[in-house]
């Protein structure tokens, strides 16, 4: 017997098709909104279409009430990632947007249960100050922008993190307003590891792990990161927060962190491990940039969600190496 039906959006990208498989595995019927059927049914072959039911939505901002109709929980982690070819606007309008417009249409169908993605950057403002800082950073933090201050003109990353911020604010606004329906948003750092996700020729096809692949181009990613968590756990974070009821007195807003890590250490583990990759990897004398390294303050997701064994960064990263390799095998015929 199927434990429910959970709609979820994003389902085709690298933490979404990670939710829809280990929610399959578990025993729902998941309900997932996409912009290509045909990709989410290459990834999910096996899947049958009472398992895997398929919704084509062009945007965030679309009407989802048919999808909405008759779930008994919305997982939501769709949201547009700077890049290539994507405007502050779509930005804004999607990762902003397009979560308020979600949340009050699942509102409004009656669903119960509303577990967002979000990301760690909400806990600190666009200059991220503090997430180099030695301040102890809890659930409780937020960046201090708010919807009169932010500026599309500023460059795509700050654009999406102060969108993600505000989503984020305005989720727990709205909760206030609504306190029958149970919510959760996870506040993730950067993903890595293996991938469901097909790949393409691009190499944004790789998400996050796109990073690994730079740094075996021989330079250290320009990337300010220094938390992770290995993307089938933060998935696992997701498929948890389904079971877990209304916590007293507390917003279920959690930090889901391995811990952080180093750039010249992942080369490291890559020169020991996979020794044939050391030549392409960045010279001894190359110098990282600087990674937050913030203590973060997980405790309220450990003693909830009770995520157990979070998987080896060694595990992780070796994971993403291998991703990056097949990648290249089949869209760079090898170097």
């Amino acid at each position: 017997m199927s434990k429910g039906t959970i709609l979820v959006t994003g389902a085709t990208g690298f933490l979404g098709a990670h939710i829809v498989s280990q929610l399959l595995e578990e025993g729902y019927f998941v309900r997932a909104t996409v912009r290509s059927t045909s990709k989410l049914q290459s990834i999910f072959p096996q899947a049958t279409s009472e398992q895997l039911q398929i919704v084509e939505v062009p945007s965030l901002t679309s009407d989802h009430s048919l999808a909405l109709e008759g779930i008994d929980a919305l997982i939501h982690t769709a949201s547009p990632i700077f890049g290539e070819g994507v405007s502050q606007k779509d930005i804004f309008e999607g990762a902003y947007e397009g979560t308020v417009n979600l949340v009050n249409q699942a509102i409004a169908a009656g669903v119960k249960k509303i577990i967002a993605s979000g990301t760690f950057v909400n806990l600190f403002d666009a200059d991220f100050k503090a997430a180099f800082g030695t301040h102890l950073i809890t659930e409780k933090d937020f960046g201090s922008v708010t919807l009169e201050s932010i500026d599309l003109t500023n460059n795509g990353m700050q654009v999406y993190q102060e969108a993600k911020t505000l989503a984020d604010k305005k989720i727990w606004e709205i909760a206030r307003e609504h306190p029958e329906v149970d919510f959760t948003v996870l506040l993730l750092p950067a993903l890595f590891g293996p991938q469901l996700t097909p790949l393409t020729s691009s190499s944004s096809s790789l998400g996050t792990n796109d990073f690994i692949r730079m740094l075996l181009g021989g330079e250290y990613p320009p990337i300010p990161v220094g938390h992770m968590v290995d993307v089938r756990n933060a998935a696992q974070a997701h498929k948890l927060a389904l079971t877990i009821p209304p916590v007293p007195g507390r917003d279920k807003r959690f930090i889901i962190l391995n811990g952080t890590f180093l750039w010249k250490n992942v080369a490291t583990l890559i020169r020991i491990k996979r020794p044939e990759l050391a030549g392409r990897l960045p010279g001894e004398t190359s110098v990282p940039g600087p990674q937050t390294s913030a203590p973060l303050d997980t405790s309220f997701a450990k003693e909830v969600l009770a995520i157990e064994g979070y998987i080896s960064q060694e595990e992780t990263f070796l994971a993403a190496v291998d991703v990056v390799i097949e990648w290249e095998t089949k869209f760079k015929n090898g170097h």
